[in-house]
């Protein structure tokens, strides 16, 4: 396990979460920049404490931006197209059974004079009533129709579409229509999507003790009843661990990029990653027929572990696995199962990572934290080249260019105890032979290495 230190943050006082579910990183008004959502419920009436009665806050460049107040108990939050293709919105669940749309692209952001104590006020664009005690949802990217997907706390994964009226006269005519409710066996407290060479965008609902099943858009008979299909992979038991702890799933774990097939287009490898509040993380490669377990760690943790997500941490093209725990340690992990570990100081109640626009036109890794202090703490220029830690001697062998200039001199760099002494006689020989020997008086020599 290799230990970092990050130091570029930003700490925003007085905005907090209490649920990784109400944190999420999207595009919402189709800048190409991305911004941060956050929603909030109400803190109800407690000493020195201001009521908040549920908010929803959009943050772009590291303040706040737009705000929207007494919308009750939010308790999840997303982004997407889901009324139209062309046009991202914002989705806030609450607990009351309220679903809130907000249309960001027409909110303008003023570069002068738009800072975190005067953020522009956002109503809603559409609302309506589904379901109570929504726990977290998400929206379907990509082709195919606008689904959204909302995981609740009796069990139960509900699929929604949204219908415009036949005579609708505004954008906003039409309403959110139900299509398939999946009854699970145990709490869900994620769910994600995931992609297989046969299947795309496959819905995927986390069971306690590192279960999950993949939701399908199909039905079968059971017990003299027509249900929705799912697909459930039981936990992956060891000795010690618990069938009722809490679990977090996550899909498409991109692992590269392949060119293949006639025409060579790119394919990306997917894996799912699965993370128990007792400090197990996994790395599966599943689909609807298997489930197997790539590799598995085992962290020591004081507390839970939550807020499982991705971000493309390194300049590979691959996506590494970040989560965190109650005392603000971030483990990140890439697919070969090194890990990085950062400690942030702090308590810490929810968790996302992924990439935030600091400034215009640069999208970049972040780590993004709710503080118990009631504090959002973004971390970002996260320079770190690798998770695995490199000697000087591995990192030349990772720059043909390098190898190249050793081999003009005369290295074998197929040999590596020639490269190293190569490498020992440039960083601590080479000035000093040749300032010995300028004072001595004689010629320069240059010795091979």
């Amino acid at each position: 396990m290799r230990y970092v230190m990050f130091v570029d943050r930003i700490e925003i006082p007085n905005v907090t979460t209490v649920s990784s579910s109400n944190l999420f990183l999207y595009d919402v008004d189709n800048d190409g920049d991305l911004e941060l959502v956050i929603g909030n419920w109400d803190t109800g009436d407690l000493a020195d404490t201001a009521p908040t009665n549920g908010t929803l806050l959009v943050l772009k460049y590291g303040k706040v931006w737009l705000k929207c107040c007494n919308l009750n108990m939010v308790t999840c939050v997303s982004a997407g197209r889901l009324c139209s293709r062309d046009k991202s919105l914002i989705v806030a669940l609450c607990a009351d059974s309220h679903c809130y749309l907000f249309d960001a692209t027409t909110q303008p952001f003023l570069e002068s004079g738009n800072n975190v104590d005067e953020p522009s006020l956002m109503r809603p664009s559409y609302h309506q009533k589904l379901a109570f005690n929504a726990k977290d949802v998400r929206i379907v990217d990509g082709e195919g129709p606008c689904d959204m997907v909302a995981a609740y706390s009796d069990r139960v994964v509900r699929l929604f579409r949204w219908k415009q009226s036949p005579d609708a006269k505004e954008e906003f005519d039409g309403e959110l229509v139900l299509l398939l409710k999946w009854e699970l066996a145990g709490q869900i407290s994620r769910i994600s999507f995931h992609s297989t060479p046969n299947e795309k965008n496959l819905f995927v609902a986390s069971q306690p003790g590192g279960g999950f099943a993949f939701l399908q858009k199909k039905f079968e008979t059971y017990n003299d009843r027509i249900c929705p299909m799912l697909v459930y992979h039981p936990p992956k038991l060891t000795a010690i661990r618990s069938v009722e702890t809490r679990t977090w799933v996550i899909g498409n774990v991109k692992k590269g990029v392949q060119s293949h097939g006639p025409g060579g287009e790119p394919s990306c490898n997917y894996y799912m990653a699965v993370c128990l509040a007792d400090g197990t993380v996994l790395l599966l490669d599943a689909d609807l027929d298997k489930n197997e377990v790539l590799w598995c760690a085992q962290l020591q943790v004081q507390g839970e572990l939550f807020g499982l997500s991705t971000l493309n941490f390194t300049s590979e093209d691959t996506e590494d696995v970040s989560v965190c725990c109650w005392d603000g340690s971030t483990y990140i992990f890439n697919y070969r199962k090194d890990i990085l570990r950062f400690l942030v100081g702090q308590s810490c109640q929810a968790f996302t990572s992924g990439k935030y626009a600091m400034r215009r036109g640069h999208n970049e890794p972040v780590l993004v934290y709710a503080t118990c202090e009631s504090s959002l703490l973004i971390y970002y220029n996260l320079n770190v080249d690798s998770i695995p830690i490199y000697s000087l001697t591995q990192k030349i062998y990772l720059r043909p260019s390098l190898l190249k200039k050793l081999e003009d001199l005369g290295v074998n760099t197929s040999n590596s105890d020639q490269v190293r002494q190569a490498v020992h006689y440039l960083l601590y020989e080479f000035g000093r032979r040749e300032h010995h020997q300028s004072l001595m008086g004689g010629g320069p020599e240059h010795p091979q290495p």
